[in-house]
This record gives C-alpha cells, sequence and structure tokens, in this order.
C-alpha cells in the first residue's frame, strides 16, 4: 500500500472527486521529498509488471511491487555496500529491485551515470525496459519529460543523470564514467574479464558495481564465483537467496518446476538434478559445488587425494626442479612433457612417474621459462632419474625445440609415435585420436587411484578439466584454467606403456638388462597398480 494515499475516513470527509485527487496529489508531493532520501519509502511507489498466468489464477499486468524480506535485505546492502555479489535462483526479482534502484537514483539523485550490463543485448534491453516501465508509472508529478528513450539509452531533460544499457563484450562500458554498474546473469557474460578491466576505473574511484546472477555449473572458476568466494575479505558484500525464500513456493512447487523441466535441451545436457542446483539452488553450497558429472576426472577422489600433497618439495634443483622422493635403484620411471612458449600464457611441465606407484616423484612448471632453458632443466632431471622413457608433446614450435635440443644432448630414450606412412618419429604427436588416448587412459588411472600427485598447483588443474558439452564432451580446461600438468602425466603415462612394451614390462632403471646389477626384490610398496 501507498502510505502516502489519504486513508478512507479521510476521503469519505471530501466532497467532490476533484478534492479527492487534490488531496493525493498533496500526499504524493509531501512524500516525494521524503523519498528522495528514502528509498525504501520510493519502493511504496513502483509498479513492476508481472505475466498473466491464467491457469495459476494470476492475472499478472501492473502490479505493486512486493517488498518481501530478502528484498528488503537487499535494498539496504544497495544503500550501505558498494560492492555486492548475490548469488541467486531464478525468478527472485532482483531485475526489479535494481531496475527500482537505477530509477530512483535518476529520479531524485543528479549527475547519477547508470550503467546497465547483461550477456546479451536482448538480455540488456529487457532490464532497461524494466527501468522505463517503472518511471513511467511514478506520481506524474514526480516525472521529469524524457530527453532520450532508446533500446539502450534513457535520460530526463534538464538532468545529467542517465542510463546506458549494454551486452557484456570486452569493450561494454569503456570510456562511460558510471556511478553505479549493475550486471545481471554476470556467471553467464560471454567476455566478463575484459569487461571487468574497462569498468575497473569506475570502480577504483568510488562507483558502485552490483553483480547478480545464477550459477554456471559448465564453469566451476568464473570471475563471479571466485569474488563470491573470496568475500567478505576481497571487499565485496555477497548474498544468496534460495529458491524457498520467495513466498509461494514450497517442495511441491519444486517438484512440480523439476518435472516439467526434465525435457528442456539445457536439462537433458546437464542432467535434471544438475540443472535444477544451476537454476533453483536451495544452499550456497548446493550452488557452488563444482559439477561432478561434468567434470573429467572424480572430483571427490581429488579432493582425498590432497591428504598427499606436500607444502615444498624434499630438495629443488636451480629453484625450477622439485624433488618430491628421490631415485631408488630397482624402481623404474617414466616421464611426460607438455612444453609452451614461456610467454605467462600455458604451462611448461615435465614430471616423471614412478611406475609401480603412480606416484609423481618430481616435476618442473612454470609459464615463463623459455624453451631452451626449459629443455637444459628437463635434461638434468632426466639424469637424476638415470634417463627414463620420455615423452614430449612435440606438435608445436616449443615442442619441436625441446625434442630436438634434447636429441642433440644426445638423449636416446624418446618415446616415438609412428606417423601415417608407418615411420618411427621422437615425440608424441597429438591429433584428434591421439589427444582422446591420453585423455581416457590419463582419467581411468587418475580415478582408479593409480596416480598421485603430491604438487598442489598441479594438482589443481585436474580439478578445472571439463566435459564440454560445448564440444561433444571432449575433456580440455576451462577458460582462463591450465590442463599442462595433466597432460604431462598423461604422456608419462604413455612413455611407461611404450616401455612395457619395448622392454617385456622390465625396464627397471639401474638393473634388468640395462643396469650394472640385479636386485631380486619386488620394487611394489604401494597399492598402486603397476603401468
Amino acid at each position: 500500500m501507498v502510505i502516502a494515499t489519504p486513508s478512507t475516513s479521510e476521503i469519505a470527509g471530501l466532497e467532490t472527486e476533484a478534492d479527492i485527487q487534490l488531496a493525493i496529489r498533496s500526499a504524493e508531493a509531501a512524500d516525494r521529498i521524503l523519498a528522495k532520501e528514502d528509498f525504501l519509502l520510493f519502493l511504496d511507489y513502483v509498479y513492476i509488471l508481472e505475466p498473466a498466468q491464467r491457469l495459476a489464477g494470476i492475472t499478472g499486468g501492473k502490479t505493486l511491487f512486493q517488498k518481501w524480506s530478502y528484498l528488503m535485505e537487499l535494498a539496504e546492502a544497495l544503500l550501505s555496500h558498494r560492492l555486492i555479489n548475490l548469488l541467486k535462483a531464478r525468478q527472485m526479482g532482483f531485475s526489479w529491485m535494481l531496475a527500482s534502484y537505477v530509477i530512483w537514483l535518476l529520479t531524485f539523485h543528479e549527475g547519477s551515470k547508470i550503467l546497465i550490463i547483461s550477456k546479451g543485448q536482448v538480455d540488456s534491453q529487457a532490464l532497461l525496459r524494466k527501468a522505463k516501465f517503472i518511471y513511467k508509472n511514478l506520481p506524474e508529478s514526480w516525472q521529469k519529460d524524457i530527453e532520450k528513450d532508446s533500446g539502450s539509452e534513457f535520460s530526463l531533460k534538464g538532468s545529467e543523470s542517465e542510463i546506458l544499457a549494454l551486452p557484456s563484450t570486452e569493450d561494454a562500458g569503456r570510456g562511460f564514467t558510471a556511478s553505479v554498474v549493475f550486471q545481471d546473469e554476470v556467471d553467464f557474460h560471454p567476455e566478463i574479464e575484459a569487461n571487468m578491466l574497462a569498468i575497473k576505473p569506475t570502480i577504483d574511484g568510488g562507483g558502485q558495481l552490483i553483480m547478480g546472477s545464477t550459477v554456471n555449473k559448465k564453469n566451476n572458476r568464473s570471475t563471479f564465483k571466485n569474488l563470491y568466494r573470496g568475500a567478505p575479505t576481497n571487499g565485496w558484500h555477497k548474498m544468496f537467496w534460495s529458491w524457498r525464500e520467495r513466498p509461494s513456493r514450497d517442495d511441491k512447487w519444486y517438484a512440480r518446476v523439476k518435472n516439467e523441466a526434465k525435457d528442456l535441451p539445457a536439462a537433458m545436457e546437464l542432467g535434471i538434478d544438475l540443472y535444477m542446483e544451476q537454476e533453483y539452488p536451495e544452499s550456497e553450497q548446493q550452488a557452488l559445488k563444482p559439477a561432478n558429472s561434468l567434470s573429467a576426472f572424480d572430483l571427490e577422489n581429488l579432493e582425498r587425494m590432497k591428504v598427499y600433497t606436500m607444502p615444498e618439495p624434499k630438495r629443488t634443483i636451480d629453484g625450477l626442479i622439485n624433488i618430491y622422493r628421490e631415485f631408488e635403484w630397482g624402481r623404474a620411471y617414466a616421464a611426460g612433457t607438455d612444453p609452451s612458449d614461456g610467454v605467462g600464457q600455458d604451462y611448461s611441465v615435465t614430471v616423471v612417474i614412478d611406475r609401480d606407484t603412480g606416484f609423481i616423484v618430481a616435476d618442473i612448471i612454470g609459464n615463463r621459462i623459455q624453451p631452451p632453458e626449459f629443455t637444459a632443466l628437463s635434461l638434468i632431471l632426466m639424469d637424476e632419474y638415470h634417463k627414463p622413457r620420455w615423452a614430449i608433446e612435440s606438435n608445436n614450435t616449443a615442442g619441436g625445440i625441446v625434442t630436438t635440443r634434447a636429441s642433440m644432448a644426445g638423449y636416446k630414450k624418446f618415446f616415438k609415435s609412428t606417423t601415417q606412412g608407418g615411420i618411427r618419429k621422437i615425440g608424441w604427436h597429438t591429433n584428434k585420436n591421439s589427444r582422446a588416448a591420453v585423455w581416457s587412459d590419463l582419467i581411468e588411472a587418475t580415478d582408479a587411484g593409480r596416480v598421485t600427485i603430491p604438487n598442489l598447483e598441479g594438482l589443481t588443474q585436474f580439478q578445472y578439466v571439463m566435459k564440454h558439452p560445448d564440444n561433444d564432451y571432449k575433456p580440455e580446461a576451462q577458460k582462463g584454467e591450465h590442463d599442462d600438468y595433466p597432460m604431462a602425466i598423461g604422456l608419462a603415462l604413455q612413455a611407461a606403456t611404450q616401455s612395457n612394451r619395448a622392454y617385456g614390462g622390465d625396464e627397471k632403471t639401474g638393473h634388468g638388462r640395462s643396469g650394472k646389477r640385479t636386485n631380486k626384490r619386488s620394487a611394489r610398496t604401494s597399492h598402486h597398480r603397476s603401468f
């Protein structure tokens, strides 16, 4: 109820319709003065547009904004926090609340520059339409003449305030000095990282940034989620809205929505349970938990593996080679390398694996190691473990440099690939089929507990290798993440397999066919199965 409207008894005492309208306008004028400083009072004058739902008995149309308790918590946060991150279920009234807030600023706070960014042009324009609907249904005495009214702009004559609505692009908001930036469904923005850089001057200058979104279960480690997890120590105020918070929603409602959604393309792609966790989470934990059904690896197994991680290696060589377990006579080793250009993007990784236990005994990892230096370091590591069979990914320029330099240095025990012409060539040559084989063998071995990774940084990369629905569910790192460490281990497993084939399963470093002595004791010291 609009609190400024005269009461029934007051109206009854008035003689004419003109007197009634005059009393209403007088109350509106009085409240206009108060509403400038009181956003909660302003909300009493906000009308929204609800869709009609005949079968549910909802007439829809123009209706007063409902001041539900969770919405009022957001209203209070808007007035007291500069950086807000809201994780929510669908259809909670968030966009109407934010539309109300930006219209309050536009109407009463001269010089407000408001930027609305959503995942696409259609979405951003839809948000702007809500804001314009609210403005055009305020009391006429509160309104000014409209200067700009397009799909992307809205401003008032005689005012320095304006609203700009843009899709999330690399340059969205660049050059626009905003007092408030509102980002809706930000977990689905295609260019969020670049977009954040574009609006950073606004934030740095004291502007307000408000993010709200359902979660994207295809991306476990998004900018939106990282900011949410880091709150409040990172300066952000976080909020969570369960689907249960909206009045009229109960278990019966949830069951009906779930049943009706099961045949939707998105639900069939993700699975209905994961779809509901994405669209209608009941808890913060449910919303943020990784999508195990889309992870290439068993996430619970990766979590258990963290008990084997080491805060520091047993020793290092040249500050870049990490030794977790020393070389032992009688044990068999294999090595894998995934090289990069060393320019701060992809990582250069070399790992040595104990073929009997699956333990990563040593590694090199860095994204700024140039190929010549990386080759030299890898050769030192190979010497530490008495030259195990070594698989090097050799498709790119960096891989060519590593294989050539290592060969020129006299290394002999390379993994060799067979070309279509039957020629044996040094290195692992990645194509569609060979990449699939690496990932298949690696996933099977890791999920079965036959690989142990002491390097937490390397293990973390496993957590963000996903089966992407948009790419035929092929394993690959999420956007912004890396899979170089898993790939290096996968190549080491291929090298171990080739060693077994070439040496009858008995290529024991330091003894046997290639060694100077023999040792009859079993090298098996772990529950792990030998590769």
